[in-house]
């Protein structure tokens, strides 16, 4: 019979050192310097620079190495693996972002000679729902006033998709009649898969909370470019 095994792991080394120890480091050095500086006048003055800058990279140090992140890779084969199997349930048909109270459900096909919809989880009148990505992921990010225009909503979930969210490089929006349309570079979840893309889901379900109507949103890669478009009713 084989010997049991034990296996264990832990983040290597020049990760942890570089994450728990840089700003302790930097500190030090930049008190130091300082120190040095009070010790011998004839150079106190870039001693007392250099002890600065040292400090000041400590503390932010300390401040942006906070915690783990998970590698863009790994996100994106966890979201490609459920939006794939959720789009083999689904098919292939218009999604919608569909508020109703203070939820927002993703509802995808086309009801059966319908024109209203029942945003609960399952399967009714030959559409199928969803609790979306962008559920989750717009909680955070302020909401609208209660007479804000699509227009300045749109500029808040743009914002929070680069800044808050951090999903993207960089994003630019634009109004249209009865809709927008958003394109988005360097998105750090890839785009072969895009059935409730994440930064299409932020969009979707934060217009929809903030029109309080059905949102229906289509997404589409280009080289590195994202372009999701809005549709809602006016």
């Amino acid at each position: 019979m084989d010997e049991p095994v034990h296996a264990a792991a832990g983040t290597r080394r020049w990760r942890r050192l570089g994450k728990r120890n840089s700003a302790a480091v930097f500190a030090l050095v930049g008190v130091g310097l300082v120190a040095a500086a009070v010790a011998v006048p004839a150079f106190e003055t870039i001693l007392f620079v250099w002890g600065g800058t040292a400090l000041f990279v400590a503390l932010l140090l300390r401040f942006v190495t906070t915690g783990a992140t998970v590698r863009a890779t790994a996100a994106t084969d966890v979201y490609a693996t459920f939006a794939g199997n959720a789009r083999r349930l689904a098919g292939t048909g218009p999604q919608r972002y569909v508020p109703d109270g203070d939820a927002v459900s993703l509802v995808v096909g086309e009801a059966d000679g319908q024109t209203t919809f029942a945003p609960v989880v399952g399967e009714a009148d030959g559409q199928t729902t969803f609790a979306p990505v962008g559920e989750r992921l717009t909680a955070a990010v302020p909401g609208p006033a209660t007479d804000a225009a699509p227009g300045d909503r749109l500029a808040v979930l743009v914002d929070a998709l680069v800044n808050d969210l951090e999903l993207v490089e960089s994003a630019t929006a634009r109004t249209t009649e009865s809709g927008a349309e958003v394109t988005v570079t360097d998105s750090y979840v890839g785009t072969a898969e895009l059935f409730d893309h994440p930064v299409a889901s932020v969009l979707g379900v934060g217009l929809a909370r903030a029109l309080d109507a059905p949102v229906t949103v289509e997404s589409t890669a280009e080289g590195d470019r994202l372009v999701v478009t809005c549709r809602w009713d006016s």
